[in-house]
């Protein structure tokens, strides 16, 4: 394709997508460029700091809303920013050089951080970041040769208040444009299964933790650009400006604007200035330092935020993936799984004793036997989620369903399907996914063609969400989600539980379907009626060992 022929493509992309939301923004931030004809330097400077803080707050609603990470360090990487800008530009170095180290050094740092804490639970990742943002803070003031101590780090003058102001503008917008297009990309879709189930992901094939260190990274490239860009507007690098107040207030922002909408952040931004505008006149007043005003309204807004369960004052359109495209050949060779002499115990409990078993392409080998037989066990070895205490196991690929219903509420049930089948994505990278390059579109609307047509054979409606469909159907979209991450090997745990038995019915042809197109296939199930209909053969299992094969 040439370069004429991408730009013209992207261009009907563009204009397809555009919705009269889109058109309001646009519009909004096109009469805010002319601020500088109406505001003078001090008042543009304050316009700009508050924009910054809005990059930094967009970069962590990513982590928050899209990924489900509650990061409250989000102030420690403006200030990894702010201290590699600083120490550039009193060396000379020029914005374009000191603001995209600023932002390396937020993202270098967040990637730490996720590295260090990310496998906790989210209770836990909201301790350890508050942590990480008061141990930040005590190092900046304690060690006066870093950042200046006490009198900071005084800069050399960069672009003038009014520059500074369409910079921060243009960025603030290409920061919302940036958030919308990862979050429907394979990162933010993966993200999102990740934060309503993570097991339920994860047995998809969707790798959880390496998508969420880079929600990490991408929220601390916000922040330290942020910080990179704040610092030369100041003209001076303050160490009591990035204390733990800072991650709390852009937590709070968050929160109050929408952290699963593009703008949400840049929209708690202007309701938090607005208000403290109001808590200054009032602190005025009444004799109350502004710091302290500010300091409250933001505890207040949190509050009022926790206690009435309010989703953010914006909400995120939900977009349609374009299915014009070619599906991708898949021309994989087929290949099944084989396991040799597992072994699991539980104390004195063999859950898996001496298990060995082979998953041929092309057929469905059904595992019975009583509850408590160790079935599930069997599954959660073959999928890797337990690890066995002996024995090998082989494959290409493997994916898992669970044996209770855990389809991702929040998203549609194209989304489940495109989700999964990310990791295998050839163009579905960071920065393809990013910039939207003519690959990357034209991938993605292949995938969005293949997931329709799976979804519209089972009789599930795509544009959905999975909450609403009836349980049957989130039984069934669990094996197709399952399926579409192009594992050679499903892992089906009671498929049919709380089915009805039209629904049960789909659900047999949907493996008869994945069967016949060379997939192996191991199926635990209860309802006979059904391992009979579809299995090729039946393995007994009892007291974690093989009894039986039939």
């Amino acid at each position: 394709m040439s370069v004429l022929a991408a730009f013209g493509e992207a261009a009907r992309d563009v204009k397809r997508a555009w919705q009269l939301r889109v058109s309001l923004v646009s519009a909004a931030f096109a009469v805010a460029a002319f601020a500088p004809f109406v505001f003078g330097d001090s008042r543009l400077a304050d316009l700009a700091g508050g924009l910054y803080l809005a990059i930094a707050a967009t970069g962590l609603a990513f982590a928050v809303g899209v990924g489900g990470l509650p990061s409250l360090a989000q102030g420690a990487f403006v200030a990894a920013g702010a201290v590699v800008s600083a120490r550039l530009l009193q060396v000379g170095a020029p914005t374009v050089v000191a603001a995209p180290l600023g932002a390396a050094a937020g993202a270098a740092s967040a990637s730490v951080v996720a590295l260090l804490f990310v496998q906790l639970p989210r209770a836990g990742i909201a301790a350890a970041t508050w942590i990480v943002a008061w141990l930040v803070a005590t190092a900046l003031d304690s060690i006066g040769w870093f950042f200046g101590g006490t009198e900071g780090l005084v800069v050399t003058a960069g672009p003038s208040p009014a520059g500074h102001y369409e910079l921060a503008l243009a960025v603030t917008a290409l920061a919302g444009v940036g958030f919308s297009a990862l979050a429907r990309s394979p990162l933010g879709l993966g993200l999102a299964a990740a934060r309503d189930r993570e097991a339920a992901a994860a047995g998809c094939g969707i790798p959880v933790r390496r998508l969420r260190v880079t929600a990490f990274a991408v929220s601390g490239a916000a922040a330290g650009l942020a910080g990179a860009l704040g610092v030369e507007l100041a003209g001076i690098g303050d160490p009591s400006q990035y204390g733990p107040y800072l991650s709390f207030k852009l937590f709070v922002v968050v929160l109050v604007g929408g952290a699963v909408a593009p703008l949400g952040a840049t929209a708690g931004v202007i309701v938090l200035g607005v208000l403290s505008i109001a808590a200054g006149a009032i602190g005025s007043v009444e004799n109350v330092a502004h710091a302290r005003s500010h300091a409250l309204l933001a505890a207040i807004m949190l509050l009022g935020v926790v206690s009435l369960g309010w989703d953010g004052l914006l909400r995120p359109v939900r977009r349609r993936f374009r299915t014009d495209g070619a599906p991708p050949v898949d021309g994989a060779k087929r290949r099944g799984l084989t396991a040799r002499n597992l072994i699991k115990r539980y104390g004195v409990v063999a859950a898996a004793d001496d298990v060995s078993l082979a998953l041929e392409p092309g057929s469905v080998t059904a595992l019975v036997g009583p509850n408590g037989s160790g079935k599930t066990t069997v599954l959660r070895l073959l999928a890797g989620a337990v690890r066995p205490d002996a024995g090998e196991i082989e494959h290409d690929g493997v994916a898992r369903t669970l044996q209770a219903t855990a389809v991702f509420p929040t998203l549609t049930a194209v989304e489940h399907l495109l989700a999964a089948a990310g990791s295998r994505r050839r163009y579905g990278g960071f920065a393809r996914s990013l910039f939207a390059t003519p690959k990357a579109r034209a991938e993605e609307r292949g995938l969005a063609a293949r997931a329709h047509a799976s979804l519209e054979r089972a009789g599930i409606p795509p544009h959905t969400p999975a909450s609403d469909l009836p349980l049957g159907a989130q039984r069934l979209l669990m094996v197709l989600t399952a399926a579409a991450s192009g594992a050679t090997t499903l892992l089906v745990d009671e498929p049919s539980a709380g089915a009805s038995p039209a629904d049960a019915e789909r659900i047999v042809d949907t493996l008869a379907d994945l069967r016949d197109d060379g997939r192996a296939i191991l199926v635990v199930e209860h309802n006979l009626g059904v391992v009979e209909r579809i299995a090729d053969r039946m393995i007994e299992l009892d007291g974690g060992r093989i009894l039986e094969t039939s």
